[in-house]
């Protein structure tokens, strides 16, 4: 996972800078001789290629998004010993130099070793590599989310490609999804249906922003897939409702007496 080490020291760049740039710890000769460590924003390389350490940046609709996708995910193959859902999680590949990637979020199928700890997705050592990426745009590396990581990933054999992107134009958010899928080795754009869903046959679903958040269908059943907290929600409603109406029929029994039977 690619993170940032704790107990560092801020570099001469501002926070919102290193909050929208991401940051490597880099070590820092002073002129006395000493060393000190410091933040340096990342650069475009470095943020297509990070390595163990680097922070990337994030927002909340970034960690909303990668959060939802990767929750709806591990659900959908919880009970599947042999497919893995990783956020955050670099990837080593299998061809000479193509560099690391850290995908938002992405699905490998027929993994062993599901639950081992990984601090890196190997794929000599996997045997497989992943099947489905999706990745929310980074304001700071458009070119990089949108433009290098498509020919780094179908470069990578990665079978479908989704991008979530939100900017702001003339004032307003515009809000897109956009899909690649692998077609003899390129990628071809996927074509949106009516209501703007991209389908992924990987992992068959819909992805689509309705009101600034992901929505993520079933593809067969059309049917709209929760998140646990959205699920969380519905149980404590159901229960509640089911007080309710327990609650009415003892009111109702204490003035009339007991249902009449059919």
């Amino acid at each position: 996972m690619v993170t940032s080490p704790a107990q560092t020291t801020t570099s001469s760049a501002s926070s919102t800078e290193l909050a929208e740039c991401g940051w490597r710890v880099v070590t820092v000769s002073q002129a006395d001789g000493s060393t000190t460590t410091i933040k340096r924003p990342l650069t475009p390389e470095e943020f297509l290629h990070p390595q163990f350490g680097d922070r990337l940046p994030n927002s909340t609709f970034h960690d909303d998004v990668a959060s939802h996708a990767k929750d709806i995910l591990t659900r959908r193959y919880a009970n599947n010993p042999t497919i893995g859902v990783y956020r955050d999680l670099l990837i080593e590949w299998d061809i000479p130099g193509q560099g690391d990637l850290c995908p938002d979020t992405f699905v490998a199928f027929g993994i062993s070793n599901k639950d081992q700890n990984r601090s890196k997705f190997i794929v000599i050592n996997e045997g497989v590599r992943p099947a489905f990426v999706l990745e929310v745009v980074s304001p700071r590396y458009r070119k990089e989310d949108r433009s290098n990581k498509v020919v780094e990933y179908a470069r990578a054999r990665v079978q479908e490609y989704v991008i979530v992107d939100r900017r702001r134009q003339r004032g307003q958010f515009v809000d897109e999804v956009l899909g690649y899928c692998l077609t003899e080795g390129i990628y071809q754009p996927i074509v949106p249906d009516s209501e703007g869903r991209i389908h992924c046959d990987t992992v068959g679903l819909l992805f689509s922003l309705q009101d600034g958040h992901l929505a993520i269908e079933d593809a067969n059943t059309g049917s709209r897939l929760l998140s646990s907290v959205e699920l969380e929600a519905a149980n404590e409603s159901a229960k509640q409702q089911a007080a309710e109406m327990a609650a009415m029929l003892e009111r109702y029994r204490e003035r009339f007496g007991d249902l009449p039977e059919n």
